[in-house]
């Protein structure tokens, strides 16, 4: 890791700008109309300030499990301000999953730019293999995805917020999140392709306190870590995972996750 010195420097001087953006789920702050649950789509540094308004009909998966268990799809509603917009129809009380899927793009990123982006996003991994490569000077092409979650509790009622949707990526929590208070820590288990992923670097942070999170942690061998709750609102989990396919087209591949929801 003799670069590290070097790279320490050069993430001073990049923009933040060079700073991946997050893809959230939250739940509307309007109330609900007729048993029609919003959920905001919002993409950004600080959350959960959007820097734009996502078109929800382009993602390929919108997935919701009501307090039923039963799987339905997310309808498109349009947008509001920065925010994309999906309904959800909520005729039944109690909690509700819904998460989607983005379609895979790929990017390429300037050499110094995707070894900051390496670093600060907690893959120092995948860094270190590139110094050791000696293939630190070359740009990343990369092929990523977005698979963001939020939990929406919806009335008293039932419901199963810590099952597992079956994203790429997935942060679940191994505890009904809206049972516990400030001071509480939440137990969750990250999972890779439906296997526990371990040494995951997890990051979580509460609205309006800029690009850096609150917190981090790395998962242990079973996928499990601890997340502390400090504060009732919003909090959001986030992790980036990558793997290194080497494709014809891109070389790596990233995968992004949030959970999100409302402490109590």
């Amino acid at each position: 890791m003799r670069h590290l010195p070097t790279l320490c420097l050069a993430i001073v001087l990049v923009s933040v700008e060079t700073q991946a953006h997050d893809l959230w789920l939250l739940p509307d702050t309007k109330p609900t109309v007729a048993d029609k649950l919003i959920v905001l789509a919002r993409q950004g540094m600080d959350f959960p300030k959007s820097t734009n308004a996502l078109s929800t009909e382009k993602f390929s998966h919108r997935i919701v499990i009501g307090p039923d268990n039963q799987r339905t799809t997310a309808k498109p509603a349009g947008k509001r301000d920065a925010s994309g917009l999906m309904e959800i129809n909520a005729t039944k009380p109690g909690v509700y999953i819904c998460a989607v899927r983005t379609r895979t793009r790929i990017i390429t990123l300037k050499a110094p730019k995707f070894n900051h982006y390496l670093v600060v996003d907690g893959m120092p991994h995948i860094y270190s293999l590139r110094s050791k490569e000696n293939t630190l000077d070359q740009d990343g092409v990369e092929q990523y995805s977005k698979s963001p979650k939020v939990l929406v509790k919806h009335g008293d009622g039932g419901g199963d917020p810590c099952q597992v949707v079956g994203l790429p990526l997935e942060i679940v929590p191994l505890t009904d999140p809206f049972t516990l208070k400030v001071g509480n820590t939440l137990p969750i288990q990250v999972l890779f392709k439906g296997k526990p992923l371990n040494n995951a670097h997890l990051g979580w942070a509460y609205p309006n306190e800029g690009n850096e999170p609150r917190g981090t942690i790395r998962t242990d061998t079973k996928g499990n870590a601890l997340i502390p709750l400090a504060q009732t609102g919003l909090i959001t989990i986030r992790l980036t995972h990558m793997t290194r396919p080497k494709k014809e087209d891109h070389e790596w591949e990233s995968f992004w996750t949030t959970l999100t929801f409302k402490l109590p």
